[in-house]
């Protein structure tokens, strides 16, 4: 242990050391608990836990984009980092604040200093501000067909087909974000949606003229910059650490839960659509999910080390990963019986804002409940010892004397 006192080996068994160093291992890059699968920083895992954004290839790869390289897993993990002297075959730089795969199946990755395109082992650097309004690439976006990129306090970019886009900040497309703090899509993608400071933004992501239109919604904060997360089902969600709202054009916007929905003082870190249409939701109290209340809650004592989640990805294998600062991991989902229907939005729910009931114990836990109306008698205890012995001397004496 580096920067420690000495280990005095000579009092304990040879064979103790590396079996205590494997359980330390197991402990933290193993299965924790059934179905959720931990992985730690190290150069044999994922590169940092400092992960800014994940995508996923058509084949099923993960690509983690961190602050210390680009990981990579495919029941494995690979670490690749930044190259001197030749971009041409390598990162541009360790830091990577975005990534997303293009229709043709091929990565781009954001920087603080410009973007990259991956096709066939070759990395293409895009760096010319003539096309770049800002070099600081810190939000990609597929949808529709068409690469959005948001640019520092440029705005936003639109790519595709080898042409560039730039709808400025004020400009004649109507657009009042300059630093785009998060962005999703809807129906197909044909709508898109950019949030930043100066509230939520949509314009319809077609070849027709770009015109953006701002919310004007009452329950949405002024001055607070929320972020957003696609609904397959329909819509999108806005939340920010104190609520999450549901939109889409037909019923426009409803609160969907707050904190003192899940637990008092809590703050919401991200949420995540699962399959059967239920929202997960990372906070720093661990993952709860929900759907019409609290329906299960993960934490630290079922499995995930530690409470603070602050993102989730939810793959193509029913995978929902989760980064905290002590590990990145993944809780396989169940299937779902009763799984939702893409054609019936998720927004026509009614919107719960009590306390959700407390959930019932297991069922090998349950005993006999007493009636709050109806108080049942106990049965009498069976006699002790001497108790019974007293009885049959009384019994005996009770017969020799006639009674």
């Amino acid at each position: 242990m580096a920067g420690g006192a000495g280990v005095r080996t000579g009092s304990r068994s040879p064979g103790l050391v590396p079996v205590i160093l494997l359980a330390l291992v197991f402990a933290v890059s193993g299965p924790a608990l059934a179905g959720t699968v931990l992985f730690i920083a190290s150069s044999n895992q994922i590169s940092s836990l400092g992960v800014l954004d994940i995508a996923e290839d058509p084949h099923g790869t993960l690509y983690f984009g961190t602050d210390n390289g680009l990981s990579i897993y495919d029941g494995s993990w690979q670490i690749r980092h930044m190259t001197y002297g030749n971009v041409s075959y390598g990162l541009l730089s360790d830091h990577i604040l975005a990534a997303e795969f293009d229709p043709a199946g091929h990565l781009w990755l954001g920087y603080p200093d410009g973007i990259q395109v991956i096709e066939d082992g070759l990395y293409e650097t895009n760096r010319d501000q003539q096309l770049l309004k800002s070099l600081d690439i810190h939000g990609l976006l597929l949808a529709n067909g068409r690469m959005w990129v948001a640019a520092g306090t440029a705005g936003l970019h639109r790519y595709r087909d080898g042409t560039w886009e730039w709808f400025q900040p004020g400009g004649r497309e109507g657009l009042g974000c300059n630093y785009v703090d998060s962005m999703t899509a809807d129906n197909g993608g044909k709508t898109l949606y950019a949030s930043c400071n100066t509230g939520i933004w949509s314009t319809e992501n077609s070849d027709s003229p770009v015109s953006f239109t701002l919310f004007t919604d009452p329950q949405l904060a002024a001055g607070s910059a929320y972020r957003l997360k696609e609904d397959p089902f329909g819509g999108i969600y806005i939340f920010n650490s104190s609520a999450i709202l549901h939109y889409n054009p037909q019923d426009r916007l409803r609160l969907i839960a707050t904190p003192d929905d899940l637990m008092m003082g809590i703050d919401i870190a991200d949420v995540q659509v699962d399959p059967s249409g239920a929202l997960w939701i990372a906070t720093n109290y661990g993952l709860y999910k929900w759907d019409y209340g609290v329906k299960d809650h993960l934490d630290a004592p079922r499995g995930i080390r530690n409470n603070a989640v602050k993102r989730l990805y939810l793959d193509s294998q029913d995978r929902l990963w989760f980064v905290t600062p002590e590990n990145v991991g993944y809780y396989q989902l169940p299937p779902e019986s009763g799984a939702g229907n893409p054609t019936i939005p998720v927004d026509t729910f009614p919107v719960v804002t009590t306390y959700p009931a407390p959930p019932a114990p297991p069922a090998h836990s349950l005993t006999p409940a007493v009636s709050y109306t109806e108080v049942q008698e106990a049965p009498a205890a069976p006699p002790g010892p001497l108790e019974a012995f007293l009885k049959a001397i009384s019994g005996f004496f009770g017969r020799l004397l006639g009674r």
